[in-house]
């Protein structure tokens, strides 16, 4: 078998090999072409820190990164890998990380991130034999959302600018990387903010098509106030079925855990976040 870096001629063979080795994953997950190129883009995957294994011209492993230099550092996500169930147990995922250090090596990445659901222990084991550690728990929210009756403390409208310096002043947790600012901007979704005299207390970024909410906060000094439901009752109302699902909330982030709750979303899975210092 050969291991070599992802080309561009290689989207339709990794499709294929994506859809194949995530086909009996703990949560069954599926793309098309159009989602696939919009995670290519929005998660920043770079196709030289990326591999394949092929067998003759068949890919039957891969492992895709993207790349963001984060306050001073050079962070690479591991935004997918897979190997195809016929080709288990035979250490892919090792060998491919043995192609892919030098090459970020070279490119003076500091640190490698990842994502794991918590019960895949033998993915948490092949990844911990790779020297990565967990650093971070994420709770993966689903549900109907209810409508209980509530105050209307805030003007509702859409949210036009992200001015990401304010915003990140309501955090009390950091997104993960297919929530950050960065990939926001790629896709453009859906967002609502919540005014009082004109000044912006909360917002709300959501895709209607998807059911995804990507981010949610309220400004420490309007919470307890009910701004946080009155932004999910209206993007309830832009959501085709009333279903919204949030994932990568940081366990941490127990105000809006308790919140997604109290709205009708249910805790389904959870994952790690691991980390390795290069």
């Amino acid at each position: 078998m050969l291991i070599r870096n992802l080309t561009v001629q290689d989207t339709g063979n990794l499709l294929l090999a994506i859809n194949g080795a995530f086909a009996d994953y703990v949560v069954p997950y599926q793309l098309n072409t159009d989602q696939l190129q919009l995670k290519m883009a929005s998660e920043h995957i770079q196709l030289e820190l990326s591999a394949g294994v092929f067998e003759q011209n068949r890919m039957v492993a891969t492992m895709m990164h993207g790349l963001r230099a984060i306050n001073g550092s050079k962070i690479v996500y591991n935004a997918g890998t897979g190997v195809l169930p016929e080709f288990r147990g035979q250490g892919l995922v090792g060998k491919m990380y043995e192609y892919l250090l030098p090459l970020m090596k070279q490119q003076q990445v500091d640190e490698m991130k990842l994502e794991v659901i918590e019960r895949n222990q033998s993915a948490i084991r092949a990844y911990e034999k790779n020297e990565f550690m967990i650093c971070r728990k994420f709770l993966c929210f689903a549900g109907e959302i209810k409508t209980d009756d509530h105050s209307k403390v805030a003007d509702i409208r859409p949210l036009k600018d992200y001015s990401w310096t304010l915003l990140q002043s309501f955090w009390d947790i950091e997104p993960s990387w297919q929530n950050a600012h960065q990939s926001i901007e790629i896709i453009q979704p859906k967002a609502l903010g919540a005014y009082i005299d004109d000044v912006l207390v909360g917002y709300v970024i959501f895709n209607p098509g998807n059911n995804r909410v990507y981010q949610l906060a309220v400004s420490k000094d309007h919470r307890r106030k009910g701004i946080a439901t009155q932004l999910f009752a209206e993007m309830r109302q832009q959501m085709p079925q009333a279903k919204a699902q949030m994932n990568n909330v940081d366990e941490v982030g127990e105000e809006l855990s308790w919140f997604l709750k109290k709205q009708g979303l249910v805790n389904f899975i959870n994952q790690f976040e691991m980390k390795r210092v290069i």
